[in-house]
């Protein structure tokens, strides 16, 4: 146990490593325990967990790990098949999950674990917080029985549920998604997003189109390739971003490509660009709630929650959702349509994170 360790209560966050979406999210509560003075442990794999490494100062009261975690593989066409094909691989890391956190909660001191999306990081006896906005697994109708069963199951392990969307009702960011009962302490933190600090008052336009490219290959590389396509005959400057940490800036012709800019840059992008293009992800409509940007909406195909959440963008808050095939034909309308709640980001979000934390911090583990 190191100094840091010794003079400050530890505490363990867990992130879900498939995509960037819950490590973006996650973020500035990791920023909000550090400021609160606990020594937190962070724990993933893959590019989540190297994005979080990037975009964190490095502190003597901060520490990365390898979580354990299966490799869930992605086609062109026909996911849920394909994924739903993994879920008996990925049942059995739950199991295995809980035997890991539990040594690692005993190794390292822990006194508190908040888990985004890992169902199976959390300790008998610690105080442990599940966030996640998937209170419905988004299935076929015949087995959303099974499936709200099965996350009430994991839930109810957790001593609370924090959502990052506004409560049920015409609001909420996630329509279905996040309004079954599967905890009785469930609490929602309204936008969550590490861009809110960059909202402009004014944004100017600087972009004449921005493609925010997200996503596992093979569809993270079509859209890229897609927006290129989009962009090349216009003669204002374009911008890709293209989610490849350290990957720095290149420029060919009117196209700028940012692999990983700063949290300012990407906020200040998507507030200075005419037209916005990127998934229908979670965690990218909390951006875009937090920075009150409208955008054209490309679901990943076969991926079930973000084809919902297009359709449910369009239906509730008057987006453009395109499919990738219109996307990849050049067929994109010439504007952005929309408007969202406009709430204050992260204010609930830190407010819960210090009356959860403050009291462990003089509560022997």
């Amino acid at each position: 146990m190191n100094h840091a360790q010794a003079t400050h209560p530890s505490m363990l966050v867990t992130v879900l490593d498939w995509g960037m979406g819950h490590a973006t999210r996650t973020l500035p509560l990791i920023e909000c325990a550090l400021d609160l003075g606990w020594h937190v442990h962070v724990a993933s794999k893959g590019t989540a967990l190297a994005w979080l490494k990037h975009h964190l100062p490095e502190s003597d009261r901060l520490a990365f790990h390898v979580k354990p975690g299966p490799e869930m593989k992605y086609a062109k066409r026909g996911n849920f098949f394909r994924i739903a094909a993994q879920m008996p691989k990925f049942l059995v890391h739950v199991r295995s999950e809980r035997l890991w956190v539990a040594r690692f909660a005993e190794e390292q001191g822990i006194r508190a674990v908040f888990s985004d999306n890992c169902y199976g990081c959390q300790v008998p006896g610690l105080s442990s917080v599940l966030m996640s906005h998937q209170l419905q697994i988004p299935v076929p109708k015949l087995l959303e029985g099974m499936a709200r069963a099965m996350v009430r199951r994991w839930a109810m392990q957790f001593d609370a549920v924090w959502v990052p969307d506004h409560p049920p009702g015409p609001m909420a960011m996630s329509g279905g998604l996040s309004s079954a009962m599967v905890h009785p302490q469930t609490v929602y933190l309204g936008v969550l997003s590490r861009l809110a600090k960059h909202r402009q008052a004014s944004p100017s336009a600087r972009w004449s189109k921005v493609g925010m490219v997200s996503g596992l290959e093979p569809h993270r590389g079509l859209m890229e390739k897609a927006l290129r396509q989009w962009m090349a005959h216009d003669e204002e400057p374009c911008l890709i971003v293209a989610g490849k940490p350290g990957g720095g800036v290149r420029v060919d012709g009117n196209i700028t490509t940012w692999n990983d800019p700063t949290d300012e840059d990407l906020a200040g992008a998507l507030q200075e660009g005419r037209v916005v293009v990127c998934r229908s992800g979670y965690s990218s409509q909390l951006d875009l709630a937090a920075l009150q940007v409208k955008a054209i909406l490309v679901p990943t195909p076969g991926q079930p929650e973000q084809e919902f959440l297009g359709r449910l963008w369009a239906e509730r808050f008057g987006f453009v959702s395109l499919g990738q095939k219109k996307l990849q034909q050049g067929d994109i309308p010439a504007l952005a349509t929309g408007h969202l709640p406009n709430a204050e980001a992260n204010a609930k979000a830190f407010a819960h994170m210090t009356s959860w934390l403050t009291p462990l911090q003089t509560t022997p583990s």
